[in-house]
């Protein structure tokens, strides 16, 4: 099953960004020795065996983040970095929101009269009860050398207080999770400072980019994106922004957007976010 679910989409040299049905993917690069894997998605198939059809080099996993649908599949390996602030994001998604977004993901695929989202052989109770075996701490500015070529985690509070951004030095891409995208969501509990966010993002932009990878898109966007961002954060308002609920939870914030023209198919930028995380 794992052969045919998974798709496999080729960015780079060595570089496969992967989708996995639920409109999410995880990130393969491959060096002359080793392979890093970023996220590791829902897990509702088997990723590890797919990732093993790409490659046979030693595997290292990192997380760009504690939610779901970026490390619901840490089960499959025996160890994953992650930046340990998001310990308790992660806690917190496994104990209270696995079941609801197993349950929407019914809904909603019905309701659209789609086939479920995940293979024929998904086990929901053995998912539910499945946890990360090992956490390995990540450290600011820490390389991963993978033979001949680099990948550098930077620590970048926004989406999450925890969220890190993955720098391949041999591309110039940077594998940015959720934290750089056209849809910026920060209005969670354990979301960092809209003013926090954009001083890591100004602190991004002095890197030798050439382009960004996120993890719900399967485009490379360009470095312009991150002035996009800027743009669009700087022209919020509260008092005239339009108010937004999370689909799963019930959450109440706000969402701003911005039109974006320098981006091929993509019509507007946009940030939602909690009024209390502005400063």
């Amino acid at each position: 099953m794992s052969d045919t679910y998974y798709k496999p989409l080729k960015i780079a040299e060595n570089i496969y960004h992967i989708y996995e049905p639920g409109n999410v993917y995880t990130t393969l690069i491959i060096g002359e020795e080793k392979a890093l894997l970023i996220d590791t998605g829902y897990g509702f198939g088997d990723l590890a065996a797919f990732v093993r059809t790409l490659t046979d080099k030693p595997l290292e996993v990192v997380l760009t983040h504690g939610h779901t649908d970026h490390c619901g599949g840490n089960y499959e390996f025996p160890t994953v970095y992650m930046n340990l602030m998001d310990v308790p994001t992660y806690l917190w998604y496994e104990a209270t929101q696995k079941t609801l977004i197993v349950e929407k993901f019914k809904r909603d695929r019905s309701a659209a009269g789609l086939p479920p989202v995940w293979p024929d052989d998904f086990d929901e109770k053995a998912w539910g009860q499945q946890h990360t075996r090992h956490f390995e701490p990540l450290k600011n500015g820490q390389i991963f050398d993978l033979g001949g070529r680099e990948e550098e985690i930077i620590f970048m509070p926004g989406h999450t207080k925890g969220s890190i951004v993955v720098f391949d030095h041999e591309t110039g891409l940077l594998f940015s999770g959720d934290n750089i995208s056209e849809s910026l969501w920060i209005l969670f509990d354990t979301s960092a400072p809209l003013a926090e966010y954009v001083g890591h993002l100004m602190d991004i932009k002095l890197l030798p980019l050439t382009g960004i990878v996120a993890s719900h898109r399967d485009i490379i966007f360009p470095v312009t994106i991150i002035n996009d961002l800027l743009r669009t954060i700087s022209c919020i308002n509260p008092q005239t922004d339009r108010g937004f609920v999370h689909p799963r939870t019930g959450q109440k914030a706000l969402k701003h957007r911005e039109p974006c023209e320098a981006i091929e198919n993509i019509q507007y930028i946009y940030v939602v976010y909690d009024e209390n995380k502005l400063q």
